[in-house]
């Protein structure tokens, strides 16, 4: 933020500027978190949300961190989640009391990265223009929903509200992934990988409703909280469909026609018909940057 505090004021003013425009541009809140690091910044937006800012000082980053669970570390999944556990250090406290060289004994290179954190040290610069690897939708539910049934008509919204977005961006995708939260908030994620890359939101949807199926196949089809559709494996489109392709042709025709319809009269203008009410609840179209 240095280099915008003659333009626009001071970082926390920033922040709270930048909210009040999504609010009013886009009706939909924010959180935003303003920290001399960008990974402690990270999490004051997360412990902001779901609308709220959270200011970490110069000075504070140490204090802030103190009492959080050592999870909340870039770079702490599951898997290093038990091994810290393991060595009795629960909280970004208990790693920062430890001596630095006795954290490289016991988790090599990675005791010194959580060290640095713990004490509030981030050195990775902010990189504001990266390509999307992904470009994603997902619905969080007013209700849980429980069933396939219940399910696949928002998988279907957020499939063709990814492939417009593939489409505006002018990119195709070669895979798809399936996120879903539990009621309990346990988040499980599936992934596949197309035959040929494509734009195309019925597609998409196919796939995402054959993982939907194997988790169902699992008997693992709880009650959930959130769904979502990613496309992923992100490219430039290299081919146009072949003289003897008519299916993808004529998907080409259909999703350029329908894209002109929402652009004239809005996306919601032409939707298939078991899509329709699944704009109740809260929704939320993201693109996922590289350092996610």
């Amino acid at each position: 933020m240095t280099g915008s505090r003659a333009l626009f004021g001071e970082p926390e003013a920033i922040a709270r500027t930048l909210r009040q425009r999504i609010r009013d541009e886009l009706h939909l809140p924010a959180s935003a978190g303003v920290a001399p690091v960008k990974f402690v910044a990270k999490i004051g937006s997360d412990l902001a949300k779901p609308d709220g800012l959270r200011v970490v000082p110069p000075g504070e980053a140490r204090r802030f961190l103190a009492p959080l669970s050592v999870a909340r570390l870039w770079g702490v999944g599951p898997a290093t989640h038990q091994r810290l556990a393991a060595l009795g250090l629960a909280t970004i406290d208990d790693i920062a009391r430890r001596d630095r060289d006795e954290l490289v004994r016991s988790l090599g290179p990675l005791g010194a990265h959580l060290h640095d954190l713990s004490h509030g040290i981030d050195p990775r610069p902010v990189t504001p223009d990266r390509d999307a690897r992904s470009i994603g939708a997902e619905d969080t539910f007013g209700e849980d929903l429980s069933t396939r049934d219940e399910l696949l008509p928002h998988l279907h919204a957020q499939a063709l509200r990814v492939a417009r977005r593939l489409r505006r961006s002018g990119r195709v995708a070669r895979g798809v992934v399936l996120k879903l939260k539990t009621h309990d908030f346990e988040l499980r994620t599936r992934r596949t990988t197309l035959r040929a890359a494509t734009d195309d939101g019925q597609t998409l949807y196919e796939a995402v409703a054959a993982l939907l199926s194997r988790e169902d196949e699992l008997g693992a089809l709880i009650p959930m909280r959130l769904a979502g559709v990613s496309a992923v494996l992100l490219e430039a489109p290299t081919v146009q469909p072949g003289l003897f392709d008519a299916g993808a042709r004529r998907a080409t025709k259909l999703n350029g026609a329908l894209d002109a319809i929402a652009n004239r009269f809005g996306v919601g203008a032409v939707r298939p018909a078991d899509v329709l009410d699944t704009d109740r609840g809260t929704l939320r179209d993201e693109v996922l940057r590289r350092d996610r």
